[in-house]
């Protein structure tokens, strides 16, 4: 881990790749940013500054929140009764917690990362006045040309 009074980070293309790969494997910062030998500050830091780096770490999360479910998914399939998952990192996580962490992640994916709000139509009778409106704003802007010629 880097001193903690040192206040910026030289982010070399090898501890980018092993914050990324960490934070693919355990969805969890601290734990990316011990692997990467950098503080968590320092990461956030960097992707305040980076929009390439954002894109890097959602896909990470992707990645990461999709092993999630294939051990969730795994451990239902093996008919194993228990409540506790073993993750394939040795760790142990409670089941109810990995599903409600799992619908978490899925209601976010339906903001700002994929897609947007619910798909909301325009109702015809807005339509129709939204372009009557655009089309006498052109009017009077001919009408003004031809005023001034």
């Amino acid at each position: 881990m880097e001193q903690a009074d040192r206040s910026w980070t030289r982010w070399t293309k090898k501890k980018r790749a092993v914050f990324l790969d960490e934070l693919a494997g355990t969805c969890n910062v601290r734990q990316a940013a011990a692997a990467a030998r950098v503080t968590p500050q320092s990461v956030y830091r960097l992707r305040r500054k980076d929009p390439g780096f954002v894109e890097e770490w959602h896909e990470a999360l992707l990645a990461g929140y999709e092993m999630l479910e294939t051990e969730l998914l795994g451990h239902l399939l093996s008919g194993n009764p228990g409540k506790t998952i073993t993750r394939l990192d040795g760790g142990q996580i409670d089941m109810r917690m990995l599903i409600q962490l799992l619908e978490a992640h899925r209601r976010s994916l339906q903001g700002k990362w994929r897609g947007g709000p619910p798909l909301r139509r325009a109702d015809p009778e807005d339509t129709n006045k939204a372009i009557l409106k655009k089309l006498e704003a052109i009017d009077r802007a001919r009408a003004l040309e031809r005023d001034h010629d």
